[in-house]
């Protein structure tokens, strides 16, 4: 399992995502962007 904090993540590029749950089929991404 892989644990990650919001407050530490950044992307490569603006509204670049990572996974963080799968339930069922039912995906959980954070997202991340410095841009409108």
């Amino acid at each position: 399992m892989r644990i990650v904090k919001s407050k530490d993540f950044t992307a490569k590029k603006a509204w670049d995502a990572v996974d963080i749950a799968n339930m069922n089929g039912v995906t959980t991404r954070l997202h991340w962007t410095d841009k409108p």
